[in-house]
């Protein structure tokens, strides 16, 4: 594998060393300019051994030394590929290519320190991410903590990787260097790279592990005023949460209401999801009492929490509130919850919501309410609807429910005959229309008889 890819470069290398004094002919017909403008006509083999055969007999000059080390390192002859390296840094020291190259080929040969020694000078001339990860990695072979720590650290954290800021931490810690892993971590999150989220969670964590809970509020807090408010609140609150902090978590979540109302919702799925049903409740009706106007984020936010909870009077207090129309798609998420949870009779109150749009996005709620009110055509109409979208197991039993009031009416029939085109219904259907039999008449029937 190493050697296909040294023979790769070397392609590279050959088209592009020759592509160059291609160009340079006209100007300079010198003969190893010639020679190398040549060379690029040639496979890797072909070229190679014209190299060799002109070793001696003519002085290569920087780029031709280069391209003869790079083809000899293709074809796995490491020591005249080193020597050729040498040779070229023995007149361009700072040729970043040939010390790439020489690295290389000490760590073919297992001469990992030697390796370092190269790859150091080369990152030196011409730092480079790339070069920097390789060079880490053979400090951490080596065992060479300071250096790989030195270096790591000593470029801004901002540019290092993932798995280089991990890294780096660990070289911290096992120092004892604390302060500066702090200041590593403390920086990363206030930060905005790409991962910011998850260094804002890690230094929440570290801070309420380390007895400071207050200040992971105030450092959270701060975020608040950035743009992807959401986003951090909900990591933060998680955060704190995952750290038994469910006080720093409360207090977070009430600076969140203050500082960022329109996404101060996000913070309640949270701690209902985490086994914290109460609280996310009474924060609700914090939440919900300052809020002016509800937008679409407040709603899905209000029916999660019905849904997950089974409370439903906060959902009630913001339909009946005025505080801003909840739209087709939220007014049928919300009024779902009240079919689910009360059956049709909780609709009642809402009938003035019950709107042909609202019932296109949720036909079930169009089937419950034309069969209480015993429109049976109305009814079957919206079911054969409901069955056309996806539907939840609670929302199927709902449907055979509702299903049941037509039993004994053409429209039923219908439903059997295959009118209910959800692939659950009809099972449903099926297994309900035949009735699976006693076993202790199947056992009758089986046993033997006598004689």
């Amino acid at each position: 594998m190493q050697r296909r890819l040294s023979r790769d470069v070397a392609i590279g290398a050959l088209v592009l060393c020759c592509g160059v004094v291609g160009g340079l002919v006209a100007l300079r017909p010198a003969p190893e300019v010639r020679f190398e403008a040549g060379l690029a006509q040639l496979e890797p083999d072909a070229a190679l051994l014209q190299l060799r055969e002109a070793q001696g007999r003519m002085t290569f000059h920087d780029n031709l030394e280069l391209l003869y080390g790079q083809l000899l390192l293709a074809d796995g002859d490491l020591g005249a590929a080193r020597q050729s390296a040498l040779r070229l840094l023995a007149r361009s020291p700072s040729t970043v290519a040939a010390l790439d190259m020489l690295a290389e080929i000490e760590v073919i040969q297992g001469d990992l320190p030697r390796a370092v020694v190269a790859l150091r000078r080369a990152y030196h001339t011409a730092p480079s991410a790339e070069r920097r990860s390789r060079l880490a990695g053979y400090y951490g072979a080596l065992r060479m903590a300071d250096a790989e720590r030195a270096l790591l650290a000593s470029v801004p954290s901002e540019t290092l990787t993932r798995a280089e800021i991990d890294r780096l931490s660990l070289l911290l810690i096992d120092a004892g260097q604390i302060d500066a892993y702090e200041a590593l971590l403390s920086g990363l999150a206030e930060g905005q790279g790409p991962d910011h989220l998850v260094f804002k969670r890690r230094w929440l964590e570290y801070l309420v592990e380390s007895g400071r809970p207050t200040d992971a509020v105030a450092a959270a807090s701060r975020w608040l005023e950035r743009p992807d408010a959401a986003a951090v609140l909900e990591a933060s609150v998680q955060a704190l949460i995952g750290r038994g902090a469910v006080d720093a978590a409360i207090r977070l979540a009430r600076a969140g209401f203050a500082a960022a109302p329109e996404h101060g919702h996000v913070a309640l799925p949270v701690l209902a999801r985490t086994g914290h049903g109460g609280v996310a409740r009474m924060l609700q009706d914090e939440w919900l009492a300052g809020r002016q106007t509800l937008g679409a984020g407040d709603w899905a936010t209000l029916t999660a929490m019905a849904e997950s909870t089974g409370d439903l009077r906060a959902l009630h207090a913001a339909l009946v509130s005025g505080k801003g129309p909840a739209g087709p798609d939220a007014t049928a998420a919300a009024l779902m919850q009240f079919l689910r949870y009360r059956g049709p009779v909780a609709l009642v109150p809402y009938r003035g919501l019950l709107d042909g749009v609202v019932i296109e996005k949720a036909p079930l709620l169009g089937a419950a309410w034309s069969i209480w009110r015993a429109d049976l055509a109305g009814g079957y109409r919206d079911l054969v609807a409901a069955a056309q979208q996806p539907l939840s197991d609670w929302d199927q039993l709902i449907w055979m429910s509702l299903a049941e009031n037509l039993r004994g009416t053409s429209f039923h029939r219908q439903l059997l005959a295959g009118a209910a085109t959800h692939p659950g219904l009809r099972q449903r259907l099926r297994e309900a229309v035949t009735p699976a039999r006693p076993l202790d008449a199947l056992a009758a029937r089986s046993a033997p008889r006598p004689g």
